[in-house]
């Protein structure tokens, strides 16, 4: 059970559950059992929220910001231990010739310590949880739990013998006990379908029909790049999009990360399937695989949500990075220095992260919400004067700037210290696993 704590005369920013901004100055927070208790600029009214208010940690925040933790849309951690060993190449040949055969190298001890480091990274760049997607899921669960950290993880629910898929819903089964073992609160389970291009045909109807039967959720690539577009017509007379809806994995509740080649039909259909989609601005970048026109999902009511993608593809998993980026592509996409404001930003890379994934009472700073928040220095040079506090956190803000991060009313970091990660430790096992690994 987490501690009470009163954080007083901060400035709040935080979106509402419909995912408008809203900003109070000299404000306070309340939380009790890891939970928001008061949110407002009455002291005595956060005070008296709480059960015990005399053995609560008080804070005074009076030059610092507190805002709800990042949601990270669309992540693979592990491939942490892939950093800066295979860049400046197309995705094809990134992932065929590179790093598939690297990844046949890694056993559950290299995910473990590899999602330990990408959870390090994450907590120091605001973010409280992600939606990953990787093999050996249960070592990046183990991390997870042990780091008090959020995850919607993926489980591959199929494998492959004598040349012949088979859906495996025993497996994913057990998976998903094993993690409500751990903390159901913490983790949520979904099934990988990685891709329009990764499987045969006819395992594709029959992952739809598993993720119906365990009434879980999904994680899939979606257009990506041209290639992967030309490909799908080629192979099936439709697009990615298209035949995802058809093969019936949008019928249940669905990430998509990049969705960078999307047709007004395609975007269309991803609403109509109220199938989220992950941007992902800096792996698409790199790997030039193209730039993603988010102001048109939005206006389709698309939910769009922000990913670093993994640290193999983008080097590394800053989520001030993806915003800022997210902002200047989308004004360079639409020729218009409105397209995707601070505000909106906010909304996307929080409350409708959290939503995608599954933590409906995360991503807002309200009263019954989770205790799922961060604390911005406003002194840090970089933010330094402040001016708008939205436009700080978009367009100024480094990780730098992020002092604490509490998930669930716990600080797996606070005052620059990580509290639930040995990052020494960590940094000696993924050094020696990264040379073994790229030295395969």
């Amino acid at each position: 059970m987490s501690k009470a704590s009163l954080f007083l005369n901060a400035c709040i920013v935080s979106p509402d559950l419909s995912g408008n901004i809203h900003t109070m100055n000299n404000a306070h927070l309340a939380v009790d059992n890891g939970i928001i208790s008061y949110v407002g600029t009455s002291e005595e009214e956060a005070k008296n929220s709480l059960l015990n208010p005399s053995s609560a940690d008080m804070f005074n925040c009076r030059n610092k910001l507190i805002m709800p933790t990042f949601a990270n849309g669309h992540s693979h951690l592990p491939m942490s231990l892939l950093k800066n060993s295979a860049d400046d190449l197309p995705l094809e040949d990134w992932l065929f010739n590179h790093i598939l055969p690297r990844e046949e190298n890694l056993n559950s001890d290299d995910i473990y310590f590899g999602s330990l480091l990408g959870i390090a990274e994450m907590i120091q760049s605001g973010i409280g949880a992600t939606a990953d997607m990787y093999f050996m899921a249960e070592n990046t669960a183990r991390a997870a739990s042990e780091a008090g950290f959020r995850i919607n993880l993926c489980h591959d629910g199929k494998y492959k013998k004598d040349d012949y898929w088979y859906t495996d819903e025993k497996g994913f089964s057990e998976f998903s006990r094993s993690i409500s073992n751990m903390d159901s609160e913490m983790i949520r389970t979904s099934l990988m379908v990685h891709s329009i291009y990764l499987y045969p045909e006819y395992l594709y109807p029959q992952l739809s029909e598993m993720a119906k039967s365990l009434n879980t959720s999904i994680q899939v690539h979606i257009s990506e790049t041209q290639v992967e577009v030309d490909n799908s017509i080629r192979l099936y007379g439709r697009t990615p999009v298209e035949a995802l809806r058809d093969f019936g994995i949008f019928d249940r509740p669905c990430i998509g990360a990049h969705g960078v080649h999307l047709s007004d039909s395609d975007r269309k259909i991803l609403s109509e399937k109220k199938v989220t989609i992950a941007h992902n601005p800096s792996s698409n970048m790199k790997l030039a695989s193209g730039l993603c026109d988010v102001r048109s999902l939005i206006a389709e009511g698309v939910n769009v949500t922000l990913g670093t993608d993994g640290s193999a593809s983008n080097n590394n998993l800053n989520m001030f990075q993806e915003i800022r980026l997210a902002s200047f592509i989308a004004k360079i996409v639409c020729d218009d220095a409105a397209a995707l404001n601070a505000k909106e930003l906010i909304d996307i890379s929080t409350r409708a992260g959290y939503h995608s994934m599954g933590f409906n009472k995360s991503g807002v700073l309200e009263a019954g919400m989770n205790a799922d928040l961060q604390i911005i220095d406003l002194l840090n040079p970089s933010i330094w004067p402040v001016g708008q506090p939205e436009s700080a956190i978009v367009y100024s803000a480094t990780t730098s700037c992020v002092e604490s991060v509490m998930v669930a009313g716990n600080f797996l970091k606070y005052k620059n210290d990580l509290l639930t990660i040995d990052i020494d430790k960590i940094r000696h096992e993924t050094m020696t696993r990264s040379r073994r690994i790229a030295g395969a």
